[in-house]
C-alpha cells in the first residue's frame, strides 16, 4: 500500500530537518559474524505464582515443542504463596523454599530429559516496595543451583516485603544478624537491592522494569533515571512490549488506572519523544524487550483469559556471540542487539548503520564518524507466511493463519546530548528528547534481495551524536481506533454485545489483537567527532 498523502508530507518535512540526502542508497548487507539469533521470553509464570494456573510441563511443551523458541526464563512472584509447579496447594511458603523444593528441581529434570538444547532458567518477579513489579535475575548455570538458592533466599530476607521474619529459618536469621545483615524492604530503602546486586553479582545479574506504566502513578521518569544511576550494569532492560495481551477488556492489564497501551506497547516505548527516547538521548543503555508475562491462557471454566503462551504471540530476538547457555544469553541481552515482535510480523531483522567501510549494530555505542560524513541506515527483514492466530480460540491449530505482513517501517531518530543533571527541572521530564520519525518505508520502497530479505536504506549526513531505532507494523498509517498518522492509539477495552457470548468476544479480541501487531528494534548510535 502507498503512504497516505498527509503521512508522506510529514515524513518529507522531517527528513529535511535531519539533513537526509534525496535518494535511497543500496542497503548494507552485514558481513557474516560469529553468533546466532536466539528467540525467547524473559517473563513467564507457572502455578508457583498464585495468580497463575498452568503447570511447568504444559508451558514448556508449548514454548519449546509447539512454538520452538530457544529460551524461557521463569519469573514467579517472590511472595509467601502456597502452590507448587503442578498447581497443588502446599500451604504458604517463602518463594526461596518453593524454588528449592519444587520449581528448580522440575526445571532441571525437564531440561535433562527433553530440552538439553534449550536455555531454561529461573528469575523472580519482585514486588519492589514503593514501586511495582520488577524482574530480578541472578544468572547461573545448573551446577550452581545451591549458590543460586542461597542468593535468592538472602535477597528475599533483605528486600522483600511479602513475608514475615518468623517464616525464615531461625538459624539463618541468627547467622545473618551476626553478620550485620539488615533488612531493606520499605519504600524508603528497597532500592538498595540494585546496589547489592551490583556489588555481589556485577556480571551475572540484571533487573528488568516490568510493564513500566501499568499504573500511571507508580514511576516517574526521575525514578527510572535514579534506578539506572544506581546500577547501570544491572538495570538495563525494560518490558516495553508487555505481556498478558489476550484479554478483551483489559489487554496487558492496562485498563483503568494505567497510562494506557498503544499498539500492545507501554507508552514508555510507544511514544515518540517519550520516556525511552529521553533515556536514549542521555546515552543510557536501557534496552526494550518483548515478553508474554504468561499466567494462563483460558481459565478452566472458559470464562477468563489472560495471555498467550511463551512464543505464541510475543517474541524477543537476541543476538548471542558467546556460548549458547544462560551466561552467553545474558551477554547478548546486555549488548542491546535485540528486537521485539508481536504476532510474528517479522522473524528476522538486520538493522545496521554504515559509513567509511565500517558497520554499526544495535546497542553499539562506539561507531564514530566525522561531521559531514554520509551515514547509511540499512534495514532488512523477513516475514513468515503464517502466524499463530487460532481460527477459533482454543482449537490448538497454530501456524496456519495467513500473516498480514509489514505495511510500513518507521525510522525514529533523536540527538544524544548527554546525561541530564539530577538537580535540573529536565530530570523529571522528556525535555531533552528531540526524537522524531525521520523516514517511513512501505512496499513501494523496499525490494526482495537475493537472500530473501526485504531491503531498504536511507543515507543521512552526520551533524551530531544521534541514535536511530525502528518500529514496524501491519497497520496502515490511519486505521480507525488503532493508528493516526502512523502513531499507535490507546487501546480501548472491548464491550460485550447483548447477544454476544463470552467465547465470541474472546474470538473477536483474538482477531483484533492479531491485527494490531508491531515490531521494535533497539537503537544504533552514531558518534560524531
Amino acid at each position: 500500500m502507498k503512504m497516505s498523502k498527509s503521512a508522506a508530507l510529514v515524513a518529507i518535512a522531517l527528513l529535511a530537518g535531519c539533513s537526509s540526502d534525496d535518494d535511497n542508497s543500496t542497503p548494507n548487507i552485514p558481513e557474516a559474524r560469529t553468533g546466532e539469533w536466539l528467540v525467547g521470553d524473559l517473563h513467564v509464570h507457572s502455578a508457583v505464582s498464585n495468580d497463575a494456573r498452568d503447570t511447568t510441563v504444559n508451558i514448556l511443551y508449548h514454548a519449546f515443542d509447539e512454538f520452538d523458541i530457544d529460551y524461557v526464563f521463569f519469573s514467579n512472584h517472590m511472595r509467601d504463596e502456597g502452590n507448587d509447579h503442578q498447581d497443588n496447594d502446599i500451604g504458604r511458603h517463602l518463594y526461596a523454599n518453593r524454588l528449592k523444593h519444587y520449581e528448580l528441581p522440575e526445571l532441571r529434570s525437564l531440561q535433562r530429559r527433553f530440552y538439553e538444547d534449550k536455555i531454561l532458567t529461573t528469575t523472580f518477579e519482585w514486588d519492589f516496595p514503593g514501586f511495582e513489579h520488577y524482574n530480578i535475575a541472578i544468572v547461573t548455570t545448573p551446577d550452581q543451583d545451591d549458590e543460586l538458592i542461597e542468593a535468592v533466599k538472602l535477597f528475599e530476607y533483605k528486600f522483600s516485603e511479602k513475608n514475615n521474619i518468623d517464616q525464615f529459618d531461625p538459624a539463618d536469621v541468627a547467622r545473618w544478624e551476626e553478620l550485620g545483615i539488615e533488612r531493606y524492604n520499605t519504600s524508603a530503602n528497597a532500592a538498595k537491592a540494585l546496589t547489592w546486586l551490583k556489588e555481589n553479582f556485577p556480571e551475572n545479574s540484571y533487573g528488568m522494569l516490568n510493564h513500566p506504566r501499568r499504573y500511571a502513578d507508580t514511576y516517574t521518569l526521575a525514578d527510572v533515571r535514579d534506578l539506572n544511576n544506581l546500577a547501570p550494569n544491572v538495570f538495563f532492560l525494560m518490558e516495553g512490549m508487555v505481556g498478558g495481551q489476550f484479554h478483551p477488556y483489559d489487554r496487558g492489564d492496562y485498563a483503568g488506572s494505567s497510562a494506557g497501551l498503544y499498539g500492545g506497547a507501554d507508552p514508555m516505548l510507544a511514544e515518540v519523544g517519550g520516556w525511552w527516547d529521553a533515556l536514549l538521548s542521555e546515552g543510557r543503555r536501557i534496552w526494550n524487550v518483548s515478553n508474554s508475562d504468561y499466567h494462563f491462557k483460558i481459565s478452566a471454566n472458559g470464562q477468563y483469559t489472560s495471555g498467550y503462551y511463551p512464543g505464541e504471540y510475543s517474541k524477543n530476538y537476541t543476538f548471542v556471540t558467546e556460548q549458547k547457555d544462560e551466561l552467553g544469553l545474558l551477554e547478548g541481552l546486555r549488548s542491546g542487539e535485540m528486537f521485539g515482535v508481536t504476532g510474528d510480523i517479522i522473524n528476522a531483522l538486520d538493522f545496521t548503520i554504515s559509513a567509511n567501510g565500517k558497520t554499526g549494530y544495535m546497542g553499539q555505542q562506539d561507531f564514530t564518524v566525522s561531521k559531514g560524513d554520509e551515514v547509511t541506515v540499512s534495514i532488512r527483514f523477513q516475514s513468515p507466511d503464517f502466524n499463530n492466530q487460532e481460527i477459533y480460540v482454543g482449537d490448538g491449530i497454530f501456524g496456519a493463519h495467513q500473516n498480514p505482513g509489514v505495511h510500513h517501517v518507521d525510522v525514529i531518530s533523536g540527538s544524544v546530548t548527554g546525561m541530564v543533571d539530577p538537580t535540573s527541572e529536565e530530570y523529571s521530564s522528556t525535555a531533552n528528547s528531540d526524537a522524531q520519525v525521520v523516514a517511513s518505508f512501505t512496499e513501494q520502497d523496499w525490494y526482495l534481495d537475493d537472500e530473501g530479505y526485504y531491503s531498504m536504506s536511507k543515507t543521512f549526513i552526520a551533524e551530531g551524536d544521534q541514535y536511530f531505532r525502528l518500529r514496524g507494523t501491519a497497520l496502515d498509517y490511519n486505521e480507525y481506533g488503532l493508528t493516526v498518522d502512523g502513531e499507535p492509539q490507546k487501546w480501548e477495552p472491548l464491550v460485550q454485545g447483548d447477544e454476544e457470548t463470552t467465547y465470541q468476544i474472546q474470538n473477536r479480541a483474538n482477531r483484533l489483537i492479531y491485527r494490531d501487531v508491531w515490531f521494535y528494534s533497539n537503537p544504533v548510535y552514531v558518534n560524531v567527532k
